[in-house]
């Protein structure tokens, strides 16, 4: 059995991979634009860098290799958290409450945006989320290393 907690941080997990995979691609974005200004032009297919700027530019096409790498263990870690919350959620019973957890988890809908989406009170939202959270808890989902 897990605790309140733990169920938490686990159907928060896709996102929480999701947000950092983000983070990545925009550093890499940034690091793209630093080194289209590094290579002043491109020449018949030749880049045209001298001095300190070869260096630097060395140095962040290698950042941008990392990045990229990085990228993807994290595209892949977010897929794999979304996977396990996907199996999680699907294990509950009633499926309004999958909607509903779907919804909070998969597609980070605020308690507003799924109580408008489902037509449904957001109180009663609210007391069925804690019910998933019990229940999920007792079957001892768990995040998976």
């Amino acid at each position: 059995m897990n605790s309140r907690a733990e169920t938490l941080e686990f159907l928060r997990s896709y996102q929480t991979q999701l947000h950092e995979a983000r983070l990545v691609s925009e550093q890499l974005r940034e690091l793209e634009a630093v080194i289209t200004r590094i290579t002043p032009y491109l020449g018949q297919g030749v880049q045209v860098v001298r001095g300190p700027n070869l260096h630097k530019l060395e140095q962040s096409v290698e950042r941008l290799e990392a990045l990229r790498g990085e990228l993807a263990q994290k595209l892949d870690a977010a897929a794999k958290a979304q996977a396990r919350v996907v199996v999680a959620i699907e294990l509950l019973e009633d499926e309004r409450t999958r909607q509903m957890m779907r919804a909070r988890y998969l597609l980070n809908k605020t308690w507003p945006d799924i109580s408008r989406m489902l037509d449904t009170d957001e109180r009663w939202l609210r007391r069925q989320h804690e019910r998933a959270l019990k229940c999920l808890s007792l079957q001892g989902i768990a995040p998976a290393a």
